[in-house]
């Protein structure tokens, strides 16, 4: 195996740079992260402006479903037409920005149903982006490209912060606000995509033409997909899978829990998401210049992943013990720093984005380019068909016994993928050694 050549990270910013389609992603992500902050607060909002608990998980798992359906078809058609992915990165944009312009106006199960539908849309586009920040990307850099839209999260926290000030007299209105303003910018990426992104690589492109009808023509696309993805990358493929059943059953939990049972108002939760989103922003950068410089992937992505039960383990505690230090004082950052569930809701949301920028840049570098549309869209439908089913029980789970059994059934989870990661990393360890004891027999 070929060791990974050292380079300052300055000159690995340097080689990233030179693309300019990554760069017109990297920065309209960052400019629509600013306006889509709000996005944590959904099922806070769907709540409060009258959508049980019941409604709200069969309208997400609705959501899943046609996602599903879209993310199928625009990962074959990322890959079948290869030079439409311009068009369709684009237009991920412009279906965002309708979708929260809808947004202020749900006040019903159907109105839900409606917006989820529109941003189902963007799904079909988004098969488009990860192929070409891959193919822009040097393959010996792609944890050091990927990492850097962690920086997202600065731009995220500039938009908690407005949401901070939005919401001091009403978290509905202040939302809706908001809502309109995120609209706006998205549409505002949607025209610096339309004007300056490049065509992909059409080297790549089509080998045949289309011979055979669009549905079977569909399936020998996929099929193609399934092969690539698991003769490339087995586990993580499982572990992804793993880790979206955990993340439903926590995802649905988390704000209801902190809100209801810790007891956690508007304005406390919304520093807590300020402070997961920094340490995010720190953790990802990290993590994506130490994949670039390992062999070992399954070894990072333990490390990243280790924390992850503990910090739901400490959520669920959180209401025996509200507090781990007792400062005995009234200020606010005290107050919070010193509380149990802001403790484990930052570790959490921390190792999230470390563990998610190893496991798309490790998936980066190994993808043939011509397959990522589907193999991405596949991962993507995993997400969805798990969503579908598991959103709607997430939901009568918490209207029957509130948030702690979701909690108790993601930390379980996460300790089988701990299990399968620590497995995979003593595997890769003695195939690694083997193969350094062949070279080092090679030699003269």
């Amino acid at each position: 195996m070929n060791e990974i050549k050292p380079s300052s990270y300055i000159q690995d910013l340097k080689e990233v740079f030179q693309s300019r389609n990554y760069v017109v992603i990297l920065l309209t992500n960052y400019t629509g992260s600013l306006f889509l902050a709000a996005w944590v607060y959904l099922n806070l909002y769907f709540r409060d402006v009258g959508i049980n608990y019941l409604e709200l998980g069969i309208a997400n798992g609705w959501a899943m479903l046609i996602g599903l359906f879209f993310t199928m078809l625009g990962g074959y058609w990322a890959d079948k037409y290869i030079h439409h992915r311009r068009y369709m990165a684009t237009f991920n944009k412009f279906f965002i920005a309708m979708a929260m312009f809808l947004m202020p106006f749900v006040d019903t199960f159907i109105s839900l149903v409606i917006v989820w539908t529109v941003f189902s849309l963007a799904q079909f586009c988004q098969a488009s982006i990860d192929p070409i920040l891959f193919e822009s990307l040097p393959k010996e850099r792609m944890g050091t490209g990927t990492s850097l839209f962690t920086l997202t999260g600065v731009f995220g926290v500039l938009g908690l912060l407005l949401v901070g000030v939005l919401i001091t007299d009403s978290f509905v209105e202040g939302l809706r606000q908001f809502f309109l303003l995120a609209g706006t910018a998205n549409m505002i990426d949607f025209f610096i995509r339309l004007f300056f992104l490049e065509q992909t690589n059409v080297e790549i492109a089509e080998k045949t033409k289309e011979q055979n009808g669009f549905a079977q023509d569909l399936v020998i696309q996929y099929s193609t997909g399934l092969k690539v993805m698991l003769a490339t990358i087995p586990l993580f493929f499982v572990v992804f899978l793993l880790d979206v059943s955990s993340d439903i059953n926590y995802q649905f939990a988390q704000n209801f829990f902190l809100n209801e049972e810790v007891g956690m108002n508007y304005n406390t939760l919304n520093y807590t998401m300020i402070g997961s989103t920094i340490v995010g922003v720190i953790g990802g950068l990290a993590a994506g210049a130490l994949l670039d410089r390992t062999t070992n992937d399954a070894k990072i992505m333990f490390l990243a992943y280790l924390f992850l039960p503990l910090s739901i383990f400490v959520l669920f505690n959180s209401p025996m013990l509200p507090t781990w230090i007792d400062f005995q004082s009234s200020e606010l950052v005290l107050t919070l720093i010193s509380s149990t569930a802001f403790i484990a809701v930052i570790i959490k949301a921390g190792n999230d984005v470390i563990w998610r920028t190893i496991a798309w840049g490790a998936i980066g570098r190994r993808l043939p380019r011509e397959h990522t549309g589907k193999v991405v869209a596949i991962l993507g439908m995993s997400i969805q068909a798990f969503g579908v089913f598991l959103s709607p029980i997430a939901g009568f789970i918490y209207e029957q016994d509130g948030g702690g059994w979701l909690l108790i059934i993601a930390m379980g989870i996460n300790i089988v993928i701990l299990s399968l990661l620590l497995i995979s990393w003593v595997r890769n360890r003695d195939k690694l050694f083997m193969q350094k004891q062949a070279d080092l027999s090679a030699q003269p």
